[in-house]
């Protein structure tokens, strides 16, 4: 009996000793933002919904440290329904991190769609989605830096959110689609975006779109100016996107910035180049924010007819 006794308590001492080596910290954060926001223009039928709207998220985060000196951590964010995020990461120091993302988030050339400095929102935001190399949310990254260089590698799955559930289904799988971005710091101020890689026709799923980019940023001061490129292939299509875009911002404090952007898309098969342009302003006071945004867009997809105005203001909070 005294036996048993004794091969017990140490078999529970071994185990306490196993949880403590493998404790895990977690914390929790969350954000609310509440906006206005009005949408006019020739090219629109007339703004119908609520003005007002709200955005909120709770994030639960954990990690924890191997045996072998890797990081391990988990993100969860419960969002609005589908919106709602999951990844884990797995971090092996010099040779780098490995992430599964689920639903929402961008990797490899999806992580510099859209590089050009702004205040609040990208020029486009609320008026067009025309000739973004974006990618999906659910995918496989791998993170690193050599030699002052960061590496994005993103393998997208592209199946639809409603099959991401871990189970698996015969029909409808699409082609998955490999991506890379490099990110480059060859001086103080200078920053130098390079990506390229495949991304899901829309149409047909079996097959994939070619995307590049490339990006320039310079930092002096208080300013910051960027300048960006990028070409969006459509399989088996004349409707081929080619995007150039600047924009300039400026901080006028550690709390106010303002910027304005520019940027014109040439689509194959449309007389009329879409133009975009936005100004943001941003001005933040501890765990509270303010930014306001005007963004326009003129022949809209190519068509000289269709011209969109999207103006919001929002204010949000950290806790």
């Amino acid at each position: 009996m005294k036996t048993w006794k004794k091969a017990g308590l140490t078999a529970l001492a071994g185990s306490l000793i196993a949880v403590s080596g493998a404790q895990a910290e977690w914390s929790v954060s969350g954000s609310g933002k509440m906006s206005y926001t009005t949408k006019n223009g020739t090219g629109d039928s007339g703004q119908t919904g609520n003005r007002f709207g709200m955005d909120k998220d709770i994030t639960v985060d954990g990690s924890m440290e191997m045996d072998n000196g890797w990081a391990v951590s988990s993100s969860h964010t419960l969002d609005d329904g589908a919106s709602s995020n999951s990844s884990m990461t797995v971090d092996m120091g010099a040779m780098g991190a490995v992430t599964y993302n689920l639903v929402d988030g961008s990797a490899g050339i999806g992580s510099i769609d859209d590089v050009l400095p702004t205040a609040d929102e990208e020029v486009w935001n609320g008026v067009t989605n025309s000739g973004r190399v974006s990618t999906g949310g659910n995918y496989f990254k791998y993170a690193n830096t050599v030699a002052n260089v960061g590496i994005n590698i993103g393998y997208n799955l592209n199946e639809p959110v409603s099959q991401q559930t871990g189970s698996v289904s015969g029909a409808g799988a699409g082609v998955s689609a490999l991506s890379i971005a490099l990110t480059a710091t060859p001086m103080d101020g200078l920053t130098v975006y390079l990506g390229t890689g495949e991304k899901q026709n829309a149409t047909t799923i079996t097959q994939a779109d070619d995307l590049s980019t490339y990006a320039v940023k310079y930092a002096y001061g208080p300013v910051t100016v960027g300048y960006q490129v990028s070409d969006y292939d459509t399989y088996d299509s004349t409707v081929d996107y080619d995007t150039t875009g600047m924009s300039i911002a400026y901080a006028i404090n550690d709390d106010l910035s303002i910027s304005y952007g520019e940027r014109t898309v040439d689509i194959g098969g449309q007389t009329a180049d879409e133009e975009q342009s936005g100004i943001s302003i941003g001005y933040s006071m501890g765990g509270m924010t303010v930014k306001a945004h005007a963004n326009a867009v003129d022949n809209a997809g190519g068509a000289a007819t269709a011209d969109y105005e999207h103006t919001e203001i929002a204010v949000s909070f950290a806790f």
